[in-house]
């Protein structure tokens, strides 16, 4: 029964987010009905939808929720500056003051779910993230020969053989080894980067000049 489960805690999210990222393509929004067909083709507005959504998540998983769970448990940061040091990242990693003055008699991190009922747990949305745009690479390259940013799942049940052929182990095969095998690459945010990239370029002329950061 141990090995029914999934082969990494990330995988089940990372299959997951496959599904969503494939759901936002505009060929099979069109298909659906969602989109009109022969709408004129915008690269940019559908990528800074998905990165407004996408990124500031990762700093917020890999970097609020992990920074602060390793420091309570792994390192054993004292009660008393809990709350402290909560703020400390979400400044840090989000660029967010709190509300108003937040004392040691709170626990605002409580107030996300996942601290209190699965923890140490968040990090894997992080990686699932990481898995899911390398996934979508590979499925729109190698499966179907299509642009990653511009791709349709729908009709090819090749894409579902693909995805069965990593799931079909569950936790009997180390899931490094599966993502290698069906990938040829370890984990890796080259796929994410690439698929962001045109939308890099044209963030990067239109914010030339203005000072970036919150600092």
């Amino acid at each position: 029964m141990l090995l029914r489960t999934g082969a990494s805690p990330a995988f089940h999210e990372g299959f997951a987010t496959v599904a969503e990222l494939a759901s936002r393509q505009t060929p099979y929004r069109q298909m659906v009905g969602l989109l009109p067909p022969g709408k004129p083709k915008d690269d940019i507005t559908p990528l800074l939808r998905d990165a407004l959504s996408t990124v500031p998540f990762m700093f917020w998983c890999s970097g609020v929720m992990t920074h602060w769970e390793a420091d309570v448990y792994a390192h054993e940061l004292p009660a008393d500056q809990w709350n402290a040091r909560w703020w400390k990242y979400v400044a840090e990693f989000q660029g967010i003051d709190p509300p108003s003055p937040r004392g040691e008699e709170f626990c605002d991190a409580a107030t996300k779910t996942h601290i209190n009922d699965n923890p140490a747990y968040y990090y894997s949305y992080a990686m699932a993230t990481v898995f899911a745009y390398q996934l979508h690479d590979h499925i729109a390259r190698v499966v179907l020969k299509q642009d990653p940013r511009n791709c349709n799942y729908a009709g090819h049940p090749e894409v579902g053989a693909f995805l069965e052929s990593m799931q079909k182990y569950g936790a009997a095969k180390d899931w490094r080894a599966i993502l290698r095998e069906a990938t040829g690459e370890d984990l890796s945010t080259r796929a994410m980067v690439a698929y962001y990239q045109p939308l890099m370029k044209w963030l990067e002329k239109q914010n030339r000049g203005r000072k970036l950061g919150w600092e």
